[in-house]
């Protein structure tokens, strides 16, 4: 099926005016995986690259032995995986191929599943696990499996960042247990892609049109396609039905009854994807920054972004000290966007892989975009109103340069990235919905996301990365009990969507936190801990009193 839609002559005619005009698709296709990269939404210490071999930590929890890897059962694959294929998935341990924190001694290893589950002629592909056993001498017989998000970040990367926010407290009661998805992290294969990384210091240092923007986008994702193409990897099998039958093969052969799943962001789409192709092997679900498949990602772009901001703005006027440091903030903002789309600034950073120093070109859209994913987080959104500030007087101050160095991470699988989205994602959407949408916004947002929204389609003709069935565009209906966090400031999943989402989940509760995107690695203790009492105990109401305790937006002077 092609569904590249084209968009209007005369729009693309206004849109290429100006050399300057215009934002890299690395920024917009990352939206989401920015969700579960840390850098983008908090400073935080990055750990050791290299990996601990099992047993080279101190462990709390060394007396715990893993469950029988022999499969208690034959696979149940998903669906929309039809028609399948007999296999026996399997378990083999190995060294951690991570940061392991100090204090902890997982068993690692690789689960072996099949790479296309409706072909008999495919290859099995090799996903890294991680299992963090309880603490408890007796833990529950459910573990936790987090899901993260992206689609395309690495889950067993970001173990030391979850523990570091408090998540390791569900180990006081059972195992918690991290896995790579299909295509990202260290499973085998990765689609990563760095041809397109390595095009990121020209997208973002030289002075291109749109046109050679989007030439050498393209031909990067291209070279990109081709490669894995030649190493034989099938696009069209890395997509949310086949990782949910991952997490049933992965129950299978680690010997569970039962799991409870734990997603961010689009790792909770994944877990919406488990309740509707396997719910009998769901105990309970927590659904952190919801993503429904119902909803279009890029068409809600721009409204999304607008609303965060709107918010913003709000908050600041609000706080007598904000409102009186930073007044008419809003004016401000969309002033300083407009003055950087008709004259760029250069910002000096230090590119953070080469340690080079490179000149960013600092324009209007990608002001929009860096205010967005620094939205992620209260904290640093509240450092925004000095950045913007700064940046009216031409001064890009530190956190600013922080920011801009973001954009270089490489950690990510972008070639997972397209294939999801390009096989569930952009198929249902339509450019002229995305520019109507985009039109609710006002024009210095909406114009951060328009210009960039053919080439979605574009790229998703060239990557062939197969048609999902209408299902996945459709609410998940389910009874199991589900726990949703929404955060007032998220500028990617708004509350509305994991309102919306529960109405379908008829054993859901619902709760809204002071938080941007990922509330459960919030400063505060109090989503952990309701967490933790909703897993003990998920047909009870968690008491969420302590939400009222939880601080806004910390704005700095």
């Amino acid at each position: 099926m092609d569904y590249n839609v084209r968009m209007s002559q005369s729009k693309l005619a206004d849109n290429n005016k100006g050399r300057h005009v215009g934002l890299p698709l690395l920024v917009l296709m990352f939206a989401l995986i920015a969700c579960n990269f840390p850098g983008f939404s908090g400073e935080v210490e990055t750990p050791p690259a290299t990996p601990n071999p099992i047993g080279t930590a101190q462990s709390n929890d060394s007396t715990q032995q893993i469950p029988s890897i022999e499969p208690t059962e034959q696979a149940s694959p998903a669906p929309t995986q039809e028609p399948t294929i007999a296999y026996t998935p399997t378990f083999e341990e190995s060294s951690c191929e991570f940061y392991v924190p100090p204090g902890y001694n997982p068993t690692c290893g690789f689960l072996t599943v099949p790479e296309n589950r409706s072909n008999p002629n495919t290859r099995m592909i090799r996903l890294h696990i991680a299992i963090f056993h309880s603490t408890n001498p007796n833990p529950a017989p459910d573990p936790v499996i987090q899901l993260s998000g992206g689609p395309g970040s690495s889950a067993t990367d970001l173990v030391w960042y979850h523990f570091q926010q408090g998540a390791d407290r569900f180990r006081d009661d059972r195992d918690f247990i991290f896995f790579d998805q299909r295509g990202s992290g260290h499973s085998e294969p990765s689609l990563k892609c760095p041809e397109r990384e390595d095009a990121s210091v020209t997208l973002l240092t030289q002075d291109l049109t749109l046109e050679q923007q989007s030439q050498l986008e393209l031909q990067s994702m291209q070279a990109c396609h081709d490669r894995l193409i030649a190493e034989g990897n099938d696009l069209t099998a890395y997509n949310s039905a086949a990782s949910a039958a991952d997490i049933n093969d992965l129950r299978v052969v680690l010997g569970y009854q039962k799991i409870n799943l734990f997603g961010v962001s689009y790792g909770t789409r994944l877990a919406l994807t488990v309740m509707r192709d396997n719910p009998g092997i769901l105990r309970s679900v927590i659904l952190d920054s919801v993503y429904p498949p119902q909803f279009n990602l890029y068409t809600s772009l721009a409204p999304n972004t607008q609303r965060a901001l709107d918010e913003l703005f709000s908050a600041c006027a609000s706080d007598a000290l904000c409102n009186s440091t930073f007044p008419d903030l809003e004016e401000v903002f969309y002033q300083t966007v407009d003055v950087l789309n008709a004259s760029p600034m250069r910002v000096p950073i230090t590119e953070p892989n080469t340690k080079q120093p490179i000149s960013i070109v600092l324009n209007g859209d990608l002001l929009v975009d860096l205010t967005a994913t620094a939205m992620y987080r209260p904290l640093y959104e509240g450092k925004i109103p000095r950045m913007i500030y700064d940046l009216q007087r031409g001064y890009a101050n530190p956190f600013l340069e922080s920011r801009l160095e973001l954009y270089f991470d490489r950690s990510a699988s972008r070639g997972m990235t397209f294939s999801v989205q390009c096989h569930e994602e952009i198929p249902f959407d339509s450019l002229d919905e995305m520019i109507a949408e985009a039109s609710n916004a006002k024009p210095q947002v909406a114009h951060n996301y328009v210009i960039r929204f053919e080439m979605l389609f574009q790229l998703c003709d060239m990557w062939g990365a197969g048609l999902g069935d209408a299902v996945e565009n459709q609410p998940v209906t389910s009874s199991i009990p589900t726990l949703i966090y929404t955060g007032r400031y998220d500028p990617i999943t708004p509350p509305a969507w994991g309102q919306i989402a529960g109405e379908t989940l008829d054993h859901s509760y619902y709760y809204e936190f002071p938080e941007g995107h990922w509330v459960m690695r919030s400063d505060s203790g109090c989503p952990v801990e309701m967490a933790a009492a909703f897993l003990n105990n998920p047909v009870a109401t968690p008491d969420g009193s302590c939400i009222a305790e939880m601080g806004g937006i910390p704005f700095a002077p």
